[in-house]
C-alpha cells in the first residue's frame, strides 16, 4: 500500500491560526521507514504586523518577536517547500503530527497568504494521522500509564531525550519516535488479524 507521511511540527506566535503565525515550520517526508526529506524552515509572514505575538506561546518556545521578525519573508523562503511539494507529494502526503491539527491550521493559512503553493489538497491527504490519538488510546488500552500525555511527558515516560524540546525539528522527531515505540508495544504478532 502507498503511503507518504509528512511528519510536521510547527512552533507558532500564538494559538489562533487567524491572528498568529507559524514562525518555524520543520518535517519529514517518509516513504516505508525511509526519510526522504528533511528540513526546517524559519520565517514570517511578508506583512508581519499584522499579526500577534502571545507572551504565552514566546514563554513556551523562547523565541522573542524581534527573533521571529528577523527571520526571512515566507515569500523568499516559501520555494524549498513548493519543490519538496512537488518532487514528493504527488500522490496526497499523509499529515502527521502530535495534535497535528493544530499544525494544519497554520499550514493551511501559510497556503492562503501564498497561492503561489497551489490548493492544500493538492499534495496532502483530507485524513490525518495524529500520534496524540494513539497515545490516548494506548492510555485507554493500559498500554501504558500516565496522568499527562503532553509530548514531553510521553517523551520521558518511554526515555526519548527532550532536551531540545519546542523546536519544531526536535519535536516532530520526538513524535515519530513515540510512534515507533507505541507502535512496537501495541502491535504484537499474535493479534496480527488473520
Amino acid at each position: 500500500m502507498y503511503t507518504r507521511r509528512f511528519w510536521v511540527d510547527t512552533e507558532t506566535t500564538g494559538l489562533d491560526s487567524r491572528k498568529h503565525f507559524a514562525f518555524q515550520i520543520s518535517y519529514l517526508i517518509e516513504e516505508d521507514g525511509a526519510i526522504l526529506q528533511r528540513r526546517t524552515l524559519e520565517l514570517r509572514p511578508d506583512h508581519h504586523d499584522k499579526y500577534e505575538f502571545s507572551a504565552g506561546a514566546e514563554k513556551v518556545h523562547g523565541y522573542s518577536r524581534e527573533k521571529i521578525i528577523s527571520f526571512p519573508p515566507e515569500s523568499d523562503v516559501i520555494a524549498a517547500l513548493a519543490s519538496d511539494l512537488k518532487l514528493y507529494g504527488k500522490e496526497r502526503l499523509t499529515l502527521t503530527g502530535y495534535n497535528v491539527d493544530f499544525d494544519v491550521r497554520f499550514i493551511k493559512a501559510l497556503f492562503e497568504r501564498n497561492k503561489s503553493l497551489g490548493s492544500f489538497h493538492n499534495y496532502f491527504d483530507y485524513i490525518n494521522c495524529d500520534v496524540l490519538q494513539f497515545v490516548q488510546a494506548c492510555r485507554i488500552a493500559g498500554i501504558i500509564s500516565l496522568p499527562r500525555i503532553d509530548l514531553e511527558s510521553v517523551c520521558r515516560y518511554l526515555d526519548i531525550d527532550t532536551k531540545e524540546a519546542h523546536h519544531s525539528m526536535t519535536d516532530i522527531l520526538n513524535t515519530k519516535a513515540v510512534f515507533g515505540k507505541l507502535a512496537g508495544m501495541s502491535f504484537k504478532p499474535d493479534h496480527a488479524f488473520k
